[in-house]
């Protein structure tokens, strides 16, 4: 955990490269952050990833992890594929129930366009080990061939599912898909990275005035987009810095996020789109925050174009809406780098600093 920038020299500082990452670029032949391909043969190229990858996991599953997958109709009458990982539960005396187990929902990155549930198993399965959670991936329809928002209303009906499946007392009733030690009151956290984190701060957003049966006690914001480019409210214009300073950084770069961006073609004015603008509807004066948010690790990339958004964000809970937050902030690293970059060292600190933010999410 590190302390936010105060100043915009600091917040600049923090997107001039590492040494470390950029030795590791230049050793690929320095790739740009564009996008390989348009979006159309990206996704044809993902998608027919999934094979493979489903093999590479089911041979790499570790001995005390149980996956199961679900293909569940949502109440907007469209079907969600779940995959559902959690620690093979601990033995107990005789009669007496395993101990309740956190529940965890994760959207991937990708989400508003390409990309499957299998993208953050690897992260499931840790937390599931290390904090003996039970954590859901859900599938939601994507862009283009499906249009915003509905992708957005995937997520949110999905979370809606999760939260009465975990609601049912499974000692007299059968739940549809989790397990019956998996129990809300030890925690019911919504978490994503890139587009992940958007969809999960936007349907926690939702659950503030649309009240699910059990509360989200926390969010996992990673390299999140949260704030509309073309929207930035004025007070912090100044602080947003980071689309033009890291418009050309590696792994995702301005063409990249416009080529999504064209592909999803968002209601830019709309709350399914950028949550930072939302308003609590206990926000009685109408300043725009955000009342009611539960506690919210953040994690930020100095070089990722979308820093800007996670540094005010977490400012504006901390200090304007009294939400307890916690901050990891990767300088001179881009967007997610721990993914095309797992050998660094950094990233690795990275996984270790994840199951962290996650018990204090969990404290």
């Amino acid at each position: 955990m590190v302390s936010p920038p105060k100043t915009v020299e600091e917040i600049l500082a923090t997107g001039v490269i590492n040494p470390d990452f950029e030795a590791a670029w230049k050793a690929r032949g320095s790739p740009p952050g564009a996008m390989p391909a348009d979006v159309p043969t990206l996704k044809r190229i993902v998608d027919g990833s999934l094979p493979d990858l489903q093999t590479k996991l089911a041979a790499s599953r570790p001995a005390n992890i149980i996956e199961t997958e679900h293909t569940t109709t949502l109440d907007n009458g469209t079907s969600s594929r779940f995959l559902v990982c959690y620690a093979t539960p601990e033995e107990t005396e005789a009669g007496q129930p395993p101990k309740p187990s956190p529940i965890i929902t994760l959207f991937h990155g990708g989400i508003h366009v390409l990309g499957f549930p299998e993208f953050d198993l690897p992260l499931a399965r840790q937390l599931a080990l290390a904090h003996r959670a039970v954590v859901v991936i859900p599938s939601t329809r994507k862009a283009p061939e499906h249009p915003f928002p509905t992708m957005i209303d995937d997520a949110w009906s999905a979370i809606k599912t999760i939260a009465q499946d975990a609601t049912i007392n499974a000692s007299s009733s059968p739940r549809s898909f989790l397990p019956a030690h998996a129990d809300p009151k030890a925690g019911f956290i919504l978490g994503g990275a890139s587009s992940g984190a958007n969809f999960a701060d936007v349907v926690t957003h939702f659950a503030l005035t649309e009240p699910l049966p059990c509360a989200i006690t926390g969010q996992f914001l990673v390299c999140g987009g949260f704030i509309d480019q073309d929207d930035v409210p004025a007070p912090y214009r100044e602080r947003y810095l980071s689309r033009e300073q890291n418009r050309d950084a590696p792994v995702v770069n301005a063409e990249f996020l416009k080529a999504f961006r064209d592909a999803i073609q968002p209601d830019a004015k709309s709350r399914a789109w950028a949550p930072f603008v939302q308003r609590s509807a206990r926000d009685k004066e109408r300043q725009g925050k955000h009342v009611g948010m539960p506690k919210t690790y953040f994690q930020v990339c100095g070089m990722d174009i979308n820093r800007d958004d996670g540094l005010i964000y977490e400012r504006v809970l901390r200090e304007e809406c009294q939400v307890p937050t916690r901050l990891d902030l990767y300088a001179g690293y881009p967007h997610c780098f721990w993914d095309s970059y797992p050998d660094l060292e950094l990233s690795k600190k990275r996984a270790e600093d994840t199951i962290e933010g996650f018990r204090w999410l969990l404290s």
